[in-house]
């Protein structure tokens, strides 16, 4: 599924004028954050250097889910908030651009925190608020998975009710917080292509549809086969999310994830990929 099939799903969409400015910075706090006076270049190649010699503990989500100890959401520590990883505005080309990022475009919606365990599925935003309970073909999202759990990365978009999948952060009680961006992706994508064949189907047991967002490399040939630079502008692309392939998942802010506006990408790309 490439962008256009995406935009032809959300074509229905009514989205917020510029105008609407708490919205916008609303939608907008929902991937990236200001980035600090640091050069972006400097501070990811000082994180890539940390993830070689350490590795990434378990967020503390995924250590709570494995205890299978049980939470409500008026308790005092919430495992649920803060447990998305963020990107900071993209503001050049990394050095590494075309040979170590590869890109996700993202429709306009939610951002959401997914969560199948015990027999249920639990959507939460950033900060932690359980917005749905219900019934997925995710493991551990229905009566007949119990005993595993799933937490994935996504958008939900309220219009076409699906879960637009950004990243995988556990499938079927393992986890892969300490596994790459490409490792993280190609097995994201096996497994709804492969296992959840079924899951992008509303049904008894899969009450919304799950959809994984497909990625592209930054190359002139992955932007032209996205389909963006010919639809910039669509009222559908909240913007386009850009990952480097080593970047291990991890909850807050990373300079290894960087956020673009659909009309400033034309100008961040030049010279590399002008549209042909």
């Amino acid at each position: 599924m490439n962008f256009d099939d995406i935009c032809d799903n959300l074509s229905s969409f009514n989205v917020s004028n510029d105008e609407n400015v708490g919205i916008k910075e609303y939608r907008i706090g929902m991937y990236k954050v200001k980035t600090p006076k640091q050069d972006q270049d400097t501070r990811r190649a000082l994180l890539l250097e940390r993830q070689k010699s350490a590795r990434q503990e378990k967020t503390a989500l995924l250590r709570q889910i494995e205890a299978d100890t049980s939470f409500d959401d008026d308790e005092r520590v919430n495992p649920y908030k803060n447990q998305l990883m963020l990107s900071e505005w993209l503001k050049q080309k990394p050095v590494d651009f075309e040979d170590r990022w590869v890109f996700k475009c993202v429709p306009v919606g939610q951002r959401t925190l997914v969560v199948a365990q015990k027999g249920r599925t639990c959507s939460y935003t950033k900060s932690g608020y359980r917005t749905d309970i219900f019934p997925s073909l995710l493991p551990g999202g229905n009566s007949s998975s119990k005993g595993a759990y799933t937490v994935l990365d996504g958008i939900w978009v309220d219009e076409a009710s699906t879960f637009y999948i950004l990243d995988i952060i556990c499938f079927n009680s393992h986890a892969v917080v300490d596994s790459e961006t490409e490792f993280r992706f190609f097995w994201g994508d096996s497994k709804f292509r492969e296992d959840l064949t079924e899951i992008d189907v509303p049904g008894q047991r899969n009450m919304y549809a799950f959809k994984w967002l497909p990625n592209y490399p930054c190359t002139p040939e992955g932007f032209n086969s996205a389909g963006i630079l010919d639809t910039p502008s669509s009222p559908s692309l909240d913007g386009i999310l850009f990952y480097h392939k080593e970047c291990h998942y991890s909850p807050g802010v990373t300079p290894l994830v960087g956020w673009v506006k659909p009309d400033k990408l034309q100008v961040f790309l030049r010279p590399q990929a002008t549209k042909r």
